[in-house]
């Protein structure tokens, strides 16, 4: 079962990306370019890949006694960039500020989740909010234009919200692209 542990964000903020996104999709080549659903919109803060079925109850147990003194935080969503750069970018995303409480879950997920044999992420945690990737078919100087495009570009604040769940998504790719199915929600401490 492959599956992941996000956040989501709220119907109004989803509309204010789409509504970027969607004037990105007028600079750029519709062939190009895979964008993110709107509805699959969410920040990975930890990806688990493939687990076995029977290790999911013992994820979810985990994550609730991980997250059990985590207080519920803000942050904003602001920014324009690409993975690994805009001269040879494969994933166009939104920044993220405010974010030292995703950080923390991060890196005590990574230690606690060990113990069940899920192998702690080699590269370091850059929280971000994936909104399109390059396709493979893309070559190399059609992708530096995109980048190139796209980099004259900045997003401003799209406000700040308030993370209050932390969610356990299953992920089923498909030819059309992923479905995701949520297992397990752990709500955190309000103020």
């Amino acid at each position: 079962m492959r599956t992941f542990i996000a956040v989501d964000f709220p119907s109004y903020m989803l509309k204010k990306i789409e509504e970027i996104t969607a004037f990105f999709r007028t600079l750029t080549p519709e062939k190009d370019l895979k964008w993110v659903e709107t509805n699959n919109l969410h920040l990975t803060i930890k990806f688990l890949g493939e687990i076995e079925e029977y290790k999911i109850a013992q994820v979810k147990h985990t994550l609730s006694k991980a997250l059990k003194d985590q207080i519920s935080f803000d942050i904003e969503i602001k920014g324009l960039g690409m993975y690994p750069n805009k001269n040879n970018p494969r994933v166009i995303w939104l920044g993220i500020l405010g974010a030292n409480p995703l950080m923390k879950i991060h890196k005590v997920l990574n230690q606690e989740l060990t113990a069940l044999e899920i192998t702690p992420e080699r590269r370091a945690f850059s929280p971000h909010l994936t909104i399109a990737r390059i396709r493979r078919h893309t070559d190399h100087k059609q992708a530096r234009q995109i980048g190139e495009i796209l980099s004259e570009y900045r997003v401003e604040s799209l406000g700040a919200i308030t993370i209050e769940q932390i969610h356990l998504y299953q992920s089923v790719l498909t030819p059309s692209g992923p479905i995701y199915s949520l297992l397990h929600s752990v709500d955190l401490n309000q103020v």
